[in-house]
């Protein structure tokens, strides 16, 4: 594996629409791509992992925002993640899938400091966290880690967990002034920004039991933006949407390409995955089984658990496809 070079955090490079701005031209370049072609101007680049497996890489993009070594999760007897490893190059979409219990979402949560681990190490940008039986901190410096991590890691719940007695204003400023002291006329044109980005411009006074559940998503990714994190962890965005509901999920993730940030996504849903993902991770047993480009993952995986997994869509799939095909 090669060594990380060592690097500033995302938030001190300017950003990818602000270097657009700069002539028209530049601008149309860089606009999201349409629905279903967003891929088709991106190159992809193997490079080894640990246990020979594969990561894939943006064209340009030589560095893991994202290093996971070995991991481990214990609840009592029970472990949840065992010696999880991968790596997340800066400015891919990653999705995480896998079968239920195999520890996706606690994944997740161990990179938002919302679960703490055991052993083996996470790093972040520049922020590096230990296993709580390697390094125990005291709670000044657990406060300090955590306010560093979530700085660069925000998180959009499957619930949302708006604040329902705030508007989509509020819960949007809140976690800038409260977490990074902003001035509310700073975080409020900050929070506006990232509204209009999600296209929420004009519900700011609405409160979340006036929205949709579409819309209350919107509010969660936009009040993620708002801090203006490196990156962005999505916990299964697609659960009980309806397909069209699953299809704004996508143009959404897809329209964040130009902010550049790290977006890693934990779904059930594969033809989602298959769809929208720079990288494919296929987790099962606590740990990352397969990693590559969606084509590599599911049309050849090389790790008998993933091949076995992927024939159980396959064939789940295929009742749906011929009754599809019959319906006038």
């Amino acid at each position: 594996m090669r060594a990380v070079r060592e690097h500033s955090p995302r938030r001190a490079a300017k950003p990818r629409r602000q270097e657009c701005l700069r002539s028209k031209r530049a601008h149309q370049a860089c606009a999201p791509l349409p629905f279903g072609g967003f891929r088709a101007k991106l190159r992809a680049r193997k490079e080894p992992i640990a246990g020979g497996r594969l990561i894939i890489a943006k064209e340009g993009s030589d560095t893991s925002v994202i290093e996971v070594t070995n991991l481990v999760k214990r609840y009592g007897r029970n472990t949840v993640l065992n010696r999880a490893t991968f790596q997340i190059q800066d400015g891919q979409l990653t999705t995480i899938l896998g079968p239920s219990g195999c520890g996706k979402s606690t994944m997740l949560r161990c990179m938002n400091r919302l679960e703490r681990f055991d052993r083996g190490s996470l790093k972040i940008g520049d922020v590096e966290v230990l296993g709580t039986e390697q390094k125990q901190l005291s709670s000044a410096e657990e406060k300090d880690l955590t306010r560093r991590l979530r700085a660069r890691v925000g998180i959009v719940f499957q619930n949302f967990n708006l604040f329902p007695h705030l508007t989509v204003l509020g819960n949007t400023v809140e976690a800038p002034m409260t977490v990074k002291g902003m001035e509310r006329s700073q975080a409020t044109e900050i929070a506006r920004q990232y509204l209009s980005k999600v296209g929420l411009s004009e519900k700011e006074d609405f409160y979340p039991a006036q929205l949709s559940g579409g819309q209350q998503q919107r509010v969660a990714i936009a009040r993620a933006l708002a801090m203006e994190p490196e990156v962005i962890l999505f916990d299964e965005p697609t659960s009980a949407l309806d397909p069209q509901l699953i299809q704004e999920v996508a143009r959404m993730l897809r329209a964040l390409d130009d902010l550049g940030k790290t977006l890693v996504v934990v779904s059930h849903d594969m033809n989602f995955a298959r769809r929208i993902s720079d990288q494919v991770i296929y987790f099962e047993g606590g740990h990352a089984v397969e990693a590559g480009s969606p084509q590599e993952v599911f049309k050849n995986p090389q790790q008998e658990a993933t091949r076995a997994f992927m024939k159980s869509f396959e064939e789940e799939e295929a009742p749906a496809g011929i009754g599809d095909a019959e319906t006038p």
